[in-house]
């Protein structure tokens, strides 16, 4: 299949590296509560937001990026799905991106939050991606599905246990269990481990250009990235989780990397800075085509 060129669409935000085409997607948002964050006050984190020129209100970006190469079309993480009330517009947004679910040749997850794997089962529970092949961390699966995990659940999230369960088993027959390392020619999975186990991001290369979608490294950035230490009551490990946030932020910060992030604020794409060990970004502004 030859990638066509391509022009930027209410909705989407496109960025080439290399001779592939990465779109950011959106599929809505998650209004949550700041109370949720540890190591920042609910005030503190309110004025941040405003210092930011954002609403100060806890709402996170549910996204999904699309992977064109011209000749697969890849798939990392598919939203909320509407689990929750959460997201639940990717396929909307495929379809203002030229694509329809049967064309994606693989879902690549960064971990099995229902955030990030809502949008792959139907409202019966069946398969969206009918073609593709899903692709995740062998110790985020064993972390959803092993028993020996189940005390890692508190009653009130056992729904979401369930939830990943379930939609796991539907592409059970067609997933490919990865490490560290390339998976896909020019698509090496990172590992990121603290907010889940299994958590990690993608790196994309193609030819001098590369981008890390680091998956949920960051669920504020306007709190985190200034604010490291600051975790949320959605990691596993915070400990980790925090740590993995500091060598992942110097990561990108040193090599000048262009980052993706699945709550990212819209349109999706950043640069890192660290200076005098004060950490800060850029967004990356709307492309306007990509020819």
């Amino acid at each position: 299949m030859a990638l066509l060129p391509v022009k930027q669409a209410a909705g989407i935000n496109r960025r080439r590296i290399g001779n592939v085409v990465v779109t950011a997607l959106n599929d809505g948002c998650l209004d949550v509560d700041f109370n949720l964050l540890t190591g920042v006050s609910i005030q503190d984190a309110e004025a941040m937001m405003v210092i930011a020129h954002r609403p100060p209100e806890a709402r996170m970006s549910v996204g999904a990026y699309l992977v064109q190469d011209g000749e697969r079309t890849l798939l990392i993480d598919a939203g909320a799905g509407g689990f929750n009330g959460w997201g639940g517009r990717l396929c909307s947004a495929l379809a203002v991106a030229g694509i329809e679910p049967e064309d994606v040749d693989a879902v690549l997850l960064t971990h099995a939050h229902p955030d990030h794997i809502g949008g792959m089962v139907g409202m019966a529970g069946q398969p969206v991606f009918t073609n593709a092949e899903l692709i995740l961390c062998h110790d985020e699966c064993q972390f959803w599905t092993d028993p020996q995990y189940f005390s890692f659940f508190s009653e009130n999230k056992r729904p979401m246990l369930l939830f990943a369960r379930n939609i796991l088993a539907a592409y059970r027959d067609r997933t490919r269990f990865v490490v560290a390392g390339e998976v896909l020619p020019g698509v090496e999975f990172v590992p990121l481990p603290g907010h889940t186990p299994g958590h990690g991001g993608y790196r994309i290369s193609s030819g001098d250009s590369s981008l890390l979608i680091w998956g949920d490294i960051v669920h504020f950035p306007d709190i985190q990235i200034p604010c490291p230490d600051v975790t949320i009551a959605f990691d596993v490990d915070p400990v980790e989780a925090c740590r993995t946030r500091h060598r992942t932020l110097d990561m990108v910060a040193s090599g000048g990397e262009l980052v993706g992030g699945l709550h990212l604020n819209f349109p999706g794409f950043i640069r890192v800075f660290k200076e005098n060990g004060k950490y800060s970004f850029y967004e990356e502004p709307w492309c306007p085509s990509i020819i």
